[in-house]
């Protein structure tokens, strides 16, 4: 396949990652809420009901729409629409309305009203988001219970140390600091990559000082050598919200961030940290604008990202 057809496969992609990110942290948002004011026993039953819920309108999914019959096996893959056979499962006059598409006209304010808008000019467009993001948390509710199983395994010593936490996995308020975990935001970036990111990060300067390789370390672990002030909160968005796109950070930076007070906002008037509203409004403004300015240099830097 030529570049070009690569290039235009990469911007659906664009397109496809972002509707299924915003989604999928609703999902996620949502079943945690409902956690916070559950017992153990509830929550295990919420967990178990949703399990099956999402499975069987999976099922329907697949059932009703064969050129799905792959996702289920690149739903963890940022770049699914070139990996899998989708594409290819399509008939040619539905291949050339992908192929045709100008993303630049995708209006994301249109799709949140209705998520099948897009589906005669994108054909199974909405099913095909349903489909990735119901995958993902799927193996989001898998990983949840093998996390409490675990813990349930290990020796009366050990859950007995744990005691005084296994009540407020999902609190409102009083929570852990989340940077005492080992890898907070979930990160899989490897040094080569995050050297990348400093580049980009200062090139666009994205922070009020220039920040090193050892200062993102810190920064991914929560444990930052000094508070940056962010200069543009729309790029710390963009930057975020396309790794995580990627799945190379995970789905929920936005309340990594906040809960741990990484920057600072823009307002130079006030010390005032980035809040989960503040990187929620942006990340909303920043979608299907990475053909804009500084926009397209982080983009550009970050589709460099998979060959390192």
């Amino acid at each position: 396949m030529s570049e070009n057809l690569k290039e235009t496969f990469d911007n659906i992609q664009g397109v496809f990652n972002r509707c299924i990110n915003y989604s999928y942290i609703i999902l996620v948002n949502g079943l945690s809420t409902k956690f916070s004011y559950l017992d153990t026993v509830l929550l295990e039953e919420l967990e178990k009901q949703e399990y099956l819920r999402i499975s069987d309108e999976l099922m329907q999914l697949y059932m009703h729409n064969a050129v799905l019959s792959e996702i289920s096996n690149y739903f963890s893959s940022s770049d699914f629409f070139w990996e899998s056979s989708f594409y290819e499962s399509m008939k040619p006059d539905e291949k050339r309305k992908y192929l045709t598409f100008s993303v630049t006209s995708f209006d994301y304010s249109r799709y949140e009203q209705d998520n099948a808008t897009y589906d005669e000019e994108l054909p199974y467009f909405s099913v095909v988001v349903r489909a990735v993001v119901l995958e993902r948390y799927l193996a989001y509710l898998r990983k949840k219970k093998e996390s409490r199983v675990q813990i349930e395994t290990q020796p009366q010593q050990e859950q007995e140390v744990q005691k005084p936490i296994t009540n407020v996995e999902f609190p409102i308020k009083a929570i852990p600091p989340i940077a005492e975990t080992e890898n907070p935001f979930d990160s899989i970036l490897n040094d080569r990559q995050i050297e990348l990111i400093v580049d980009c990060i200062n090139e666009v300067k994205m922070f009020n000082a220039s920040v090193t390789v050892d200062d993102l370390k810190a920064i991914l672990s929560c444990k930052p050598n000094a508070i940056l002030r962010s200069n543009n909160n729309r790029y710390v968005a963009f930057l975020f919200s396309e790794l995580s796109n990627r799945s190379l950070i995970t789905a929920n930076w936005q309340s990594v961030i906040a809960n741990n007070k990484l920057f600072l906002s823009k307002d130079k008037s006030r010390d005032k940290y980035l809040n989960q509203g503040d990187l929620a409004t942006a990340t909303n403004y920043v979608k299907g604008i990475s053909h804009e300015k500084g926009f397209a240099t982080i983009y550009n830097y970050i589709k460099q990202l998979k060959r390192l």
